[in-house]
């Protein structure tokens, strides 16, 4: 960029990006380590969390929001709050008890921009946040959450949430879906959300699917998890282990290999006490499921199709593969299923993987990790963290063994989140609702009662911004710029191409067509073998200050751009600040700013500056977090 922007940026966008607070950890070789889990534990998250929100938001002196909430929690002193739900008695009654005082609520425009984020992935245009300012109403913010549930970007997001909760991809390390199997799985993630199908109806027929890849995309959950070397009990075991860690948050796969004594007392109290034994009769209800592999003529990839059948089981005959030898025990070849938490069997006549996701969906576990998952969703951080290893014997208060610390930071408000999920027949709107709803929800990024505490942190004393995953912040930038974008997906001869225009609405994570070097700049992942993460780094700073995506957004020679057009409809330069603060950062400028941004815009060529001023708020930290 010209020289010039440099004071700009310094100005309007210092911090546009940080390094992050701590260098990242080399990657464990085991995953359930004992290193592992201390990097991944509920006070490294919290610390984690704590410097973003600092570093976004920081402390700042007590102010009244330009917009109060209707009915905002007091916070001086700490003991009376409003309840707009159980959440809020859960968490203001216990900040109440132990003395911590919350922050103020958010004003219009910072839960606007939240809101619409969190439930949808994307920015509010211009328009969206004009209308919210204007409407007086006393339910505003909840006819809001209402519209927002009913968009079609509402099911945009939750797919791609859906879609990495499974690690639905096209090629995978030790197995392929194919991109057609991988399209029709997200097109059965999609229509589900879409038609508001219960959640617990969606993760059972992804567990039993049976059919052709291709065209019953759930039958593409058992694809995902093939082992396509070794015996087929190692595949009986990642499905065993995939379910374990998405449905139940338990990780599952540390027995596979080893009985959980000596290896698991620091990393997860009630796994150490489970067998390898235990895990493999968890892995027998997945040994009757018939696998037939052929072309697909139109596309020319080879198309997987499942049959469940009434023969095979899960012998303890092998001595090669990925996983230590199974070898029979007291004199059986051979393990029957039973649920890893209770024990339950199959019916009679009742096919294993239906089930085994009839057993699965109806356990408490399941409806309680789902719900921890949704909470990390919206509000950063999960009641129980690491999200997907609950310890189950550090659950409740009551049963608490002595000297074990109990993992839950708010034992009753998960139980209530999960009692909550299920009496609304697993409804993914009416729990996220409920959450969004909350005044806790509800409350400022920015402390003001006082100097900031990290101790407080798994209180929930202030909202917690995130920074924006990849695709938001590739969507954020185009829609905030006027300029669109068109992605072509992986196709063969013969097979018309696909396309999408937002990066929310990729099929998985390594699509992407020009834009996916920038998409993998910001931590998408790969669903296989690289987690999706929000850390930051200086590549990610020298993205937004040099890719092409970016910089030629803000050109006013492209007639579409929100600079050609603000510059066409008025050269007032207090205008143009209003409305680039608007496209761009989903707020009008305060006055500082406002003073700031006019006094550059007149210091020469506007056009130029106009350009400059849109590029320095693409750039602040504000435009990143959420």
């Amino acid at each position: 960029m010209r020289p010039s922007i440099f004071f700009l940026v310094g100005v309007l966008a210092a911090g546009a990006v940080s390094k992050a607070d701590d260098p990242v950890p080399p990657k464990p070789e085991c995953t359930y380590s004992r290193a592992a889990a201390q990097a991944a534990s509920a006070p490294a998250v919290w610390h984690r969390i704590s410097a973003n929100a600092e570093l976004a938001a920081p402390t700042s002196t007590p102010a009244p929001p330009r917009h109060r909430a209707s009915a905002p929690p007091k916070t001086d002193p700490p003991g009376t709050f409003v309840a707009v739900n159980f959440i809020d008695t859960e968490i203001f009654g216990k900040m109440v008890k132990d003395g911590v005082r919350w922050t103020g609520p958010s004003g219009d425009t910072e839960f606007l921009r939240r809101v619409t984020l969190d439930l949808t992935g994307e920015i509010p245009s211009p328009d969206d946040v004009k209308a919210f300012l204007a409407d007086t109403s006393a339910d505003k913010r909840t006819k809001a959450i209402d519209r927002l549930l009913a968009s079609d970007a509402f099911v945009d997001r939750w797919t791609m949430w859906f879609g990495d909760l499974v690690e639905n991809v096209q090629v995978a390390s030790n197995t392929t879906e194919t991109f057609p199997g991988r399209d029709a799985y997200y097109k059965f993630i999609r229509d589900s959300i879409r038609n508001r199908k219960p959640y617990d109806q969606m993760v059972r027929e992804a567990i039993s699917g049976i059919g052709k890849s291709f065209t019953n995309g759930e039958t593409n959950y058992y694809v995902r998890d093939v082992q396509n070397n070794g015996p087929i009990q190692d595949t009986y075991d990642n499905e065993s282990a995939s379910t374990g860690k998405r449905f139940l948050a338990m990780p599952l796969q540390c027995l596979s290999c080893h009985n959980g004594l000596g290896h698991l007392e620091q990393v997860n109290s009630a796994m150490a006490k489970r067998t390898r034994y235990d895990f493999w009769k968890n892995a027998a209800f997945f040994a009757q499921v018939t696998v037939t592999r052929a072309k697909d003529a139109t596309t020319q990839q080879q198309e997987t199709t499942l049959a469940d059948n009434t023969t095979g089981s899960y012998k303890l005959n092998t001595t090669s593969g990925n996983k230590t030898a199974r070898t029979p025990i007291n004199g059986l070849d051979h393990v029957d299923p039973e649920f890893f938490l209770g024990g339950a069997t199959p019916q009679s006549g009742e096919p294993r993987r239906v089930a085994y996701g009839r057993i699965l969906t109806s356990n408490p576990q399941f409806a309680r990790a789902a719900v921890n998952y949704l909470w990390k969703e919206i509000f950063g951080f999960g009641i129980v963290e690491p999200a997907d290893s609950f310890d189950l014997n550090r659950q409740d208060p009551a049963t608490l063994a002595n000297g074990a610390a109990l993992q839950p930071t708010h034992p009753q408000l998960l139980n209530q989140l999960a009692d909550t999920f299920v009496k609304s027949q697993y409804d993914l709107r009416a729990l996220l609702k409920t959450m969004v709803m909350s005044n806790a929800y509800q409350l400022s990024s920015r402390y003001t009662p006082g100097t900031w505490s990290e101790t407080w942190t798994p209180y929930y004393a202030r909202h917690y911004p995130r920074r924006m995953m990849a695709e938001e912040i590739l969507d954020a930038v185009v829609k905030t710029t006027g300029v669109g974008i068109t992605m072509s997906l992986t196709t063969t001869q013969g097979v018309p191409a696909t396309q999408v225009t937002k990066a929310m609405q990729l099929p998985d994570t390594t699509e992407g067509g020009q834009f996916r070097t920038f998409l993998n700049n910001f931590g998408r992942g790969n669903r296989d073998d690289d987690p999706r993460s929000s850390d930051s780094s200086i590549v990610q700073a020298l993205s937004l200050l040099n890719d092409v995506n970016v910089v030629s957004r803000v050109r006013a020679s492209n007639s579409a751009s929100t600079v050609a057009k603000t510059l066409a409809a008025t050269k007032d330069p207090g205008a143009i600040a209003d409305a680039l603060y608007l496209a761009t950062l989903s707020r009008y400028p305060d006055a500082g700013e406002r003073n700031t941004a006019i006094a550059y815009l007149k210091s020469g060529d506007l056009t130029k500056k106009t350009e400059d001023l849109q590029f320095a708020l693409l750039n602040k930290l504000e435009f990143l977090f959420n």
